[in-house]
């Protein structure tokens, strides 16, 4: 049985029927906010122990309160007998009012889709700005996981959308680039999902929302538990297994326009000691362009055990493939005259991700958890087509290939610790220290491909390949600790610290040739070969602290370092758009945020905060001098301040508290001011930086019921530039240019009935909007990449489980 987060932190209720015989032998069933039976919890009264059943039921003698309630990641709760609290609980004293408080939070935030994480949880601590967004109540297209309205309640988000189908996301926050999500630390299930974490954080996978419990996005110090990243940690949680059943039956069908067809088919169920799940996904469509038809399968099974009360295992493997025909990019002109058209049709691109991982969760004692994690990949990734600029025509001929294989295994390990500063201390403190080892071996190839139309993903000369031929190992070992302090009851104290050891390679050759301005021909060709290694040793620290401003809200300030190393895309991939500066630097900062969090009466939330975050050796795109060419070099330091809101209100439980019917607005806002303060160009300084959109806005109606729900968002984005020299006009290949505002509005309901089926049906872009959010300087371009126009779709649910 997972203990995850979603079901069983301190945001989630926990309902406790009890009963009581004259014998005093107590008998009960714990049940989890859905009503779902919790198997293999411990209970406890004096010194007896006894574990709950497949049914969650138990049956203990106790005579005198306390009845303790505790699990592996479990924030210990606790019955009180006859009213009368018991003075020495042995695991964590919590009085009646914290449990009203931890039930309040929770139903409030259940039809909010999103809360924040407490700051104890499991083996993790969790301060500063975070977010968990309740996925599993989310309306919207789910079957293409429309990432609009997946991060509508995350403020500070910039969001590159390639692919209409939910395929790659892409998403940034603080004024920090969306490719790919390169600049979070993106998990699932608390282990790393992106292709390389130390020189090539890019995220090609991406889990099936319909998969999906919740998302965990920690920024700030906590976010030095996982890595280096500006971003912080961004973790897929994926369902548990049902608890009360041995068989579990799901599918989701889904149709749209352009062609598109998904299923999701999931089965999971508990058999004794053992649970177990399994999914798989298809999705294949046309796409809202010609030459974009795709297909994708995605499969994940998993298997868990409970050993014991103390200690249970779990081994998850996640398959996923998808190839994607790609149309290329448009310039402005294209754009303005017809989004919809695309002049390359011998472009391809393939994706295989293989993940196996191994979790092992450990109470050593009342106080001490221990969870340990392996993981390793297996994946690839294919790039077939033409690289030349999208203002000329395809010549035919052979084409470009670029395959990247990526090996990596990883081991990660951490102890948290639960402690009071006094006895009478009423909060635990924790201390948490950890270690990680990683392994990676990359290999880049880049030549000549066959000259037919289809995905021949194969090198004409596999034995000497024409452009560059590479391979990147490293090494990783990282320490890592923090704790958190309970001053009071209000005032808490946190500090970490992280030490990388970084050990990055390189190891191979490329090609480079002398080409006549006119003709085009080939004048010379020169083949360097070179073999360097780097060694980094980067301590980080992060600390902050929070008070509690009243029963459900509290303010915060945070400070944490960031470092981010050079990508190998950064260092070896021929592009005949771009040129790759050799003195290329890692990129280093820090991040600050000041924030306020919690309930203003009942039913209004609100989540503001104010940051600064520092962005030395910035890496990005600008004109190279003396030549049509761009370089990605590192522009200089930039400074990036904002603002963050997000605000909710249920306006018809604000008044009518018992009304069957609530109807909620949110209102997301952010303002980011983001410059080049210092660069080797003087021109730069106080440029704007590139990907940047000063102003973002969103907001939404929902309104539900008891078996439906219907919601309306619009999403505002203002003008941002692609290149640091901030130019407004396109570039004639497109590359560099200008990204106009553009506003969309979503539209999605939900019905349930019958008990097993569920009918959801939506419309996204609903105005049909003509947009784009970047200009791509390669795959899957160059050029424009024009977002989908107004997509419709409808899918139906059907569940059904075996009775024990």
């Amino acid at each position: 049985m997972d203990y995850s987060s979603q079901k069983l932190s301190l945001l989630i209720l926990f309902s406790i029927l009890v009963s009581c015989s004259w014998s005093q032998n107590f008998e009960g069933t714990i049940v989890d906010q859905t009503n779902t039976p919790q198997f293999g919890v411990t209970v406890q009264c004096n010194e007896k122990k006894v574990l709950t059943d497949e049914s969650g039921k138990f049956q203990i003698p106790c005579e005198k309160g306390p009845l303790i309630i505790y699990g592996i990641e479990i924030d210990t709760l606790f019955y009180i007998l006859n009213g009368i609290v018991a003075p020495n609980p042995i695991i964590q004293v919590k009085t009646s009012e914290e449990i009203d408080e931890v039930e309040v939070k929770s139903k409030r935030l259940h039809y909010f889709d999103i809360g924040f994480i407490p700051p104890i949880k499991g083996v993790q601590i969790a301060t500063g700005t975070n977010t968990l967004i309740e996925t599993e109540r989310q309306g919207g297209a789910k079957s293409t996981a429309n990432p609009r309205e997946l991060f509508a309640k995350v403020p500070g988000l910039n969001i590159w959308e390639s692919d209409g189908a939910g395929i790659q996301m892409g998403v940034g926050g603080r004024g920090l680039s969306p490719n790919r999500a390169a600049n979070f630390n993106t998990r699932q299930n608390g282990y790393d999902i992106s292709a390389d974490a130390l020189g090539y954080p890019e995220s090609y996978y991406t889990p099936p929302l319909e998969a999906l419990q919740a998302i965990e996005i920690i920024r700030g110090s906590a976010s030095l538990q996982y890595g280096t990243q500006f971003g912080g940690l961004m973790n897929f949680i994926l369902k548990d297994p049902i608890q009360t059943s041995p068989l579990q039956f799901t599918t989701r069908n889904s149709v749209g326009n352009y062609g598109y067809f998904g299923t999701f088919n999931r089965i999971s169920g508990t058999v004794g000691r053992f649970q177990y799940q399994a999914y798989y996904q298809l999705k294949t469509g046309k796409g809202y362009r010609p030459n974009s038809n795709f297909n994708q399968q995605q499969g994940f099974a998993q298997i868990g055990y409970i050993i014991n009360e103390n200690n249970q295992i779990r081994l998850e493997y996640t398959r996923m493939s998808y190839l994607a025909h790609q149309p290329g990019g448009l310039t402005d002109k294209q754009f303005e005259e017809d989004p919809t058209q695309s002049i390359r049709d011998r472009n391809w691109f393939k994706v295989g991700w293989n993940i196996l991982a191994l979790h092992f969760d450990s109470k050593l004692n009342s106080k001490t958890h221990l969870n340990v994690r392996a993981f390793g990949m297996l994946s690839s990734r294919y790039s077939l087509g033409y690289l030349g600029k999208i203002n000329t025509a395809d010549p035919g001929g052979n084409r470009d290939l670029i395959t990247g294989n990526f090996k990596n295994t990883g081991i990660e390990a951490r102890v948290l610790r639960r402690y009071k500063l006094t006895k009478k201390q009423k909060h635990e403190s924790a201390f948490l220290i950890g270690a990680r080892y990683y392994r990676g071996q990359t290999t880049n190839l880049q030549g000549s491909s066959t000259s037919g139309d289809g995905p021949d993903f194969e090198f004409n000369n596999p034995s000497n390949i024409e452009n560059s031929d590479y391979s990147f190992p490293s090494e990783n070992i990282a320490v890592f600790t923090d704790n958190i302090w309970f001053l009071g009851n209000r005032w808490t104290i946190n500090a970490g610290l992280r030490f990388e050891h970084i050990m990055s390679s390189s190891k191979g050759y490329y090609y480079q040739y002398n080409i006549h301005p006119l003709t085009f021909d080939t004048l010379s060709v020169f083949k360097n070969e070179n073999a360097s290694s780097l060694t980094r040793n980067i301590p980080l620290i992060g600390a902050g602290t929070s008070f509690k401003t009243g029963k459900f809200s509290n303010a915060y300030i945070n400070f944490c370092q960031n470092y981010r190393a050079v990508n190998f895309s950064d260092i070896r991939v021929a592009n005949p758009n771009i040129v790759v500066d050799s003195l290329i630097k890692d990129e280093y900062g820090n991040t600050t945020e000041i924030g306020w969090r919690g309930f203003i009466g009942k039913y209004f939330y609100s989540d503001i905060a104010v940051f600064a975050l520092f962005y030395g050796n910035k890496i990005g795109l600008a004109p190279q001098p003396n030549s049509v060419k761009k370089i990605r070099t590192n522009i200089g330091n930039a400074f990036n301040t904002g603002v963050e809101c997000f605000v909710e209100f249920d306006f018809i439980k604000a008044f009518m508290d018992s009304s069957r019917i609530g109807s909620s607005i949110f209102v997301n806002f952010s303002y980011i001011d983001a410059h080049y303060i210092s660069s080797r160009e003087k021109s730069y300084v106080g440029k704007q930086v590139e990907y940047v959109s000063p102003l973002m806005f969103k907001t939404g109606l929902k309104v539900r019921g008891k078996n439906w729900q219907a919601q309306i968002q619009g999403s505002y984005n203002s003008s941002q530039f692609s290149d640091a020299t901030n130019s407004k006009e396109g570039s004639g290949d497109a590359v560099i240019g200008e990204i106009p505002a553009y506003f969309v509005m979503d539209f999605s309901a939900r019905y349930t009935f019958r008990k097993y089926f569920q009918l959801e049906a939506g419309v996204n872009n609903l105005l049909n909007s003509s947009y784009y959010t970047r200009r791509a300087t390669a795959y899957p371009g160059p050029g424009i990449l024009p977002s989908d126009g107004i997509t419709i779709y409808g899918t139906l649910q059907f569940t059904i489980a075996v009775k024990k």
